[in-house]
């Protein structure tokens, strides 16, 4: 998606850029671990997709092109986007994204798409959003695609920054087994050129 500008030690943040603390990547992969249940219980009742809104306010839209294709992927790799919305228009990305999703047999190997809009008490907006691959090969195919590249390159008119996690998910979507972090980019569109800082997690 893009080349990181600097490395972030793991378990570190940028102290100038609060949204780069770590805290916020154990909440992200913890709402990817709430939208992975969520699938799976819709997959249990009949492979329901499509939109609907939460008693807390939160809007969905969840598209599953072959749910047994869902099923079948296991393991799985993920993406996780959270972005920290400006207060603007966002219709002309949200054409994009719905654009996309309506020729989602383009995109080989995408097996689910899931964004939740959590609406903010100032307003504003903030988005989570899980895409379930079938391969990491079919993840780095939809970066080279052209509705996507257009979405990327409008993401600094819609937000002030974003964290993006690349996940493995071990018993695939529908499965018990929590995402695992691989590793996450963390975006900053205040700064020009863009700060794109790379982390990844401790091991051992």
């Amino acid at each position: 998606m893009a080349t990181p500008t600097t490395e972030l030690a793991p378990g570190t943040g940028d102290p100038d850029r609060p949204f780069t603390d770590p805290i916020h990547a154990d909440a992200d992969v913890a709402m990817l671990e709430r939208l992975q249940a969520i699938l799976a219980a819709h997959a249990t009742d009949g492979g329901r997709d499509g939109r609907w809104t939460d008693p807390h306010g939160a809007r969905h839209w969840l598209v599953v092109p072959d749910w047994a294709a869902l099923a079948a992927a296991r393991p799985a790799v993920g993406v996780g986007f959270f972005g920290q919305a400006l207060d603007v228009d966002h219709e002309p990305l949200n054409a994009v994204e719905a654009e996309m999703l309506e020729h989602l047999e383009r995109y080989p190997g995408l097996l689910a798409y899931y964004n939740v809009e959590f609406p903010q008490g100032d307003g504003t907006s903030q988005w989570g959003n899980l895409v379930v691959f079938a391969d990491r090969a079919s993840r780095e195919h939809l970066g080279a695609e052209g509705l996507h590249r257009t979405a990327v390159d409008r993401s600094p008119l819609h937000y002030d920054s974003l964290r993006l996690h690349r996940i493995v998910l071990p018993d695939g979507a529908l499965g018990r087994a929590a995402p695992v972090l691989d590793e996450s980019l963390l975006f900053d569109f205040r700064s020009d050129p863009t700060w794109i800082a790379l982390r990844r997690p401790r091991t051992g």
